[in-house]
């Protein structure tokens, strides 16, 4: 009667199993369940041994024993998950099959992933379904489909929502996921073009949701999509359509990009300087649009406004790029004071071979012979291309005396034609002064009436390869590395090779 009385009072409340024992003292137990709420385990034990000492006879609840075995139990789970040992995961959960329930939500999606990464899908499928479809917390249950977003392919999580909408209360939260699955497929073809397809009867209504909606995020991962598939007029639609909505640096760079591969690279340089002070990446294509403009093979004269905004964003951003494509642009154009100057601020911020060569180079035609000899002390042992500038730094040639490759040359076939050697020396002398293309003429008239020697061939070689005719110059340096293999022809043959681009061939 009296447990009937206690339990009307209190129903939660369970007699002893023994009601002849002593009665044990409330605070001590009270002080065993706190450290468990607190997940303090080991200090339980201690607890547990310290009472016993004092009281053999004392044993804790039935209750709390069941708890903290499974809380033991689930603890081991958690490490072998976090240590990414599926098989110890698996293992726990077959001896312990009863904390597999919806109230320790947690130990279910632990094991679906020791599953997955077991090769076990459908059984880790099977987990997830039962959690979309049996257990009662909603947050739980899109918390669900988002891992499973993160672990399985397309496919699956699509027929777990499926399975899901049996339940009326997932509705809203599916149609979530649903748009996070889509833009998960997007964005796997927008990092790899050779990612699986998405489907156009699902990428139409999201295209429609986007433009309806009008986020602008989704609209520039579409325009992401569509560059990875080389669709650039549609990129730029998306991409114009972000930047329409929102001012958003990534618009306006994949907006340029766009641009730039249709060929429409006065445009796509006015997007990028327009957008340069909002992002390192937009400032960074400025330079190169321009760059790539500057260093083509004879190219067009820069109008003053363009050139000085190019000079001063190199300038500000201390590009090294930009600033040795400046020093070309002038070098070619014969400004070699001018070029001297931006191949010196390219060294000073990244010392590289292309700007130390020019830097050797624009000092020579400057007749600045302190920074030449200077430049090639410097990078010489690093770079070999600034090495072999050395044979630049020759008195001129007088009668009897003259460059290594004069020197070769002069001598070579036609008998010792006097013609021939006259010839030779003529296209040296050009060779030495930048006139690469009067050289070239010079050797092709000397051909005429005499065989052209080895050191003659070099010579060609480099007037090509100066004239930025990489592919001739390969052409002619693997010609006469087969014939007689020299350092100069190594040379030749790795430094024509390295600078071959789709910009830089032969006429």
């Amino acid at each position: 009667m009296e447990i009937k009385r206690i339990k009307v009072l209190n129903p939660s409340w369970e007699p002893p199993s023994d009601l002849f024992d002593e009665a044990g003292d409330p605070a001590v137990e009270q002080k065993l369940w706190d450290l468990f709420g607190e997940g303090r385990y080991d200090e339980i034990r201690v607890a547990v041994e310290n009472i016993r000492k004092a009281d053999p006879n004392w044993r804790p609840p039935e209750k709390l024993v069941r708890e903290f075995d499974k809380a033991h139990v689930r603890a081991q789970l958690i490490a072998a998950s976090d240590a990414k040992d599926a098989h110890g995961v698996l293992a726990i959960a077959e001896s312990q099959p009863d904390m597999l329930v919806c109230a320790d939500v947690d130990s279910m999606w632990r094991v679906a992933e020791a599953l997955i990464q077991m090769s076990q899908e459908d059984k880790a499928q099977e987990l997830y379904k039962y959690i979309l479809t049996r257990c009662p917390n909603p947050d739980e249950r899109l918390a669900t489909i988002q891992k499973a977003m993160d672990l399985l392919p397309a496919q699956a999580v699509k027929a777990l929502m499926a399975a899901a909408r049996y339940r009326s209360d997932n509705g809203s939260a599916l149609e979530t996921v649903q748009l996070d699955l889509m833009r998960r497929q997007i964005g796997a073809v927008a990092s790899d073009a050779s990612a699986p397809p998405v489907p156009p009867a699902d990428l139409k209504p999201f295209e429609a949701l986007v433009k309806q909606k009008k986020t602008s995020n989704d609209a520039v991962l579409l325009g992401w999509h569509y560059y990875a598939l080389k669709s650039w007029p549609a990129a730029s639609e998306w991409f114009k359509l972000a930047m329409d909505w929102d001012k958003l640096p990534k618009a306006a760079e994949g907006y340029s990009l766009a641009l730039r591969q249709q060929g429409q690279l006065v445009e796509a340089e006015a997007i990028a300087f327009e957008w340069r002070n909002t992002s390192p990446l937009i400032v960074k294509l400025f330079v190169e649009i321009v760059a790539t403009a500057i260093t083509q093979a004879n190219p067009t004269s820069l109008e003053e406004a363009r050139l000085a905004r190019m000079e001063d964003v190199v300038s500000t951003t201390k590009s090294v790029n930009g600033s040795q494509a400046l020093g070309w642009y002038h070098y070619n154009k014969g400004n070699f004071p001018k070029a001297r100057q931006w191949f010196a601020a390219s060294v000073s911020w990244d010392a590289t071979e292309t700007n130390a060569l020019g830097l050797a180079l624009a000092a020579h035609r400057t007749g600045d012979r302190a920074l030449f000899q200077k430049t090639i002390a410097d990078y010489g042992k690093q770079y070999a291309a600034v090495a072999a500038l050395m044979t630049y730094d020759k008195p001129p040639a007088t009668p009897g005396k003259g460059s290594r490759i004069a020197r070769r040359g002069a001598g070579g076939g036609g008998g010792g034609s006097p013609q021939a050697g006259q010839l030779a020396n003529a296209a040296v002398e050009q060779f030495k002064n930048g006139q690469y293309r009067e050289a070239l003429a010079t050797l092709d008239k000397r051909s005429g009436v005499a065989r052209e020697d080895h050191g003659l061939g070099v010579l060609r070689g480099w007037a090509l390869y100066h004239l930025n005719q990489y592919d001739k110059a390969r052409e002619k340096f693997v010609e006469l590395d087969k014939k007689q293999s020299t350092r100069d022809t190594q040379y030749g043959v790795y430094y024509a090779g390295a600078k071959l681009d789709p910009l830089h061939r032969g006429d």
